[in-house]
């Protein structure tokens, strides 16, 4: 049996629904009004352009208004869409406007990217990346739904790419970066665009980082991805920036990449760079010497190898001499003696590979070598060469 007090709460509830739709409807009604509106605005200052265009004319037109009504007629038909497809009072859904304006819409889609491009030649940045969003975020509207519309779209992943470009660098707005990357990567599968996107989708993750809870949250996720894909060298190099500013975990990090991707000869490098800058001068040159086994073309491991066994043959030489005159037998002077040469044999490598000394200064390295080797010919040489 229904009480009163049942019966005046379900007819409230009814009042209630029925309010919502007559709103749903009048709200669908008023965005559509304001679509017809703006469109107006937007052709009349598109018929003078066409007209110029036609008739090589040069009657000025407001090229400001025409886009940013293009942009506001079609952000009206969305919004009308969005209200117009909510169910009435009896829980039916009956769509009005779409028809209609569904034809309408795609050709406000056309007038949204050029918009978009015209105010990013501009340096209008910000009007630039309203049309491009409108653009993105209309191609999966159920605006299109049953439509010939937009069904296959090549720029609207390049477009959400670009929107995601201007969101991460002309504004700072990470999370909206982050979205329309992830937009560029579902509509657009070429692997470049998807390396792309994934680039900005990282970079907007890094800079949005506050705290160094977050830094390390950050470095966490990208760690798992290098090890998902360790031949992306971008996650590395973003691993490596971490950890400059975490120096105390760098070599044990460093070691770490050695042993998950060996085939790497940036860790091989950077792992030797650091032992050689601790004087541990044999680590250093067995972690060169990797690197150089997996790029004989790597200039700089060649000659940070002699840079190297110079210094160990000083460190020797040093060990080895009498403390109270200095002076060193001849055998202890063979065992410096060979770890000279072999520095001069890494440091010449080095010099066939970087004759111009573009990468590296071997002749002031191979200086010092000579003149420790007595060779005063080529000791001049390597003097003569640095005036230059």
């Amino acid at each position: 049996m229904m009480t009163k007090k049942m019966f005046v709460v379900m007819a409230m509830v009814s009042m209630a629904t029925s309010t919502f739709a007559q709103t749903a409807k009048e709200e669908a009604d008023k965005w559509n009004d304001e679509a017809k509106k703006q469109l107006e605005l937007f052709q009349k200052q598109q018929n003078v352009q066409t007209q110029n265009a036609v008739e090589k004319k040069n009657v000025p037109f407001d090229t400001l208004a025409m886009y940013t009504a293009a942009y506001a007629a079609l952000d009206a038909i969305l919004k009308c869409d969005q209200y117009d497809a909510q169910p009435n009072e009896k829980g039916k859904v009956k769509i009005r406007h779409r028809q209609a304006n569904a034809p309408i819409a795609n050709n406000l889609r056309i007038a949204a990217i050029q918009g978009g491009e015209h105010f990013r030649q501009m340096k209008d940045y910000k009007n630039a990346l309203t049309g491009y969003k409108l653009y993105v975020n209309s191609y999966a509207s159920p605006l299109f739904e049953g439509t010939e519309f937009v069904k296959s779209d090549p720029y609207v992943g390049q477009i959400a790419y670009i929107a995601a470009f201007l969101d991460y660098q002309q504004f700072k707005n990470y999370d909206e970066a982050i979205k329309f990357a992830e937009l560029s990567k579902k509509y657009d599968s070429d692997s470049a665009s998807v390396s792309n996107a994934d680039e900005i989708i990282l970079f907007a993750k890094k800079d949005r980082c506050k705290t160094p809870a977050d830094s390390l949250a950050f470095i966490n996720e990208v760690m798992e991805m290098h090890k998902a894909d360790l031949g992306n060298q971008r996650y590395f190099n973003m691993m490596y920036t971490y950890y400059n500013e975490h120096p105390d975990k760098k070599l044990a990090w460093l070691t770490e990449e050695t042993k998950i991707n060996p085939g790497n000869k940036m860790a091989w490098a950077y792992k030797g760079e650091m032992e050689m800058f601790a004087e541990k001068y044999d680590d250093a040159i067995a972690s060169y010497k990797k690197a150089a086994e997996l790029d004989p073309t790597f200039v700089q491991v060649f000659f940070n190898i002699g840079t190297c066994l110079n210094s160990k043959a000083v460190l020797l030489n040093d060990k080895l001499a009498d403390k109270k005159t200095g002076t060193i037998t001849k055998a202890n002077k063979d065992k410096v003696r060979a770890l000279l040469e072999e520095a001069k044999s890494y440091l010449l490598k080095a010099k066939e590979l970087d004759p111009n000394r573009e990468k590296v200064n071997w002749a002031y390295a191979l200086g010092r070598v000579y003149y420790s080797l007595e060779d005063k010919v080529n000791y001049k040489a390597m003097e003569d060469l640095q005036k230059k």
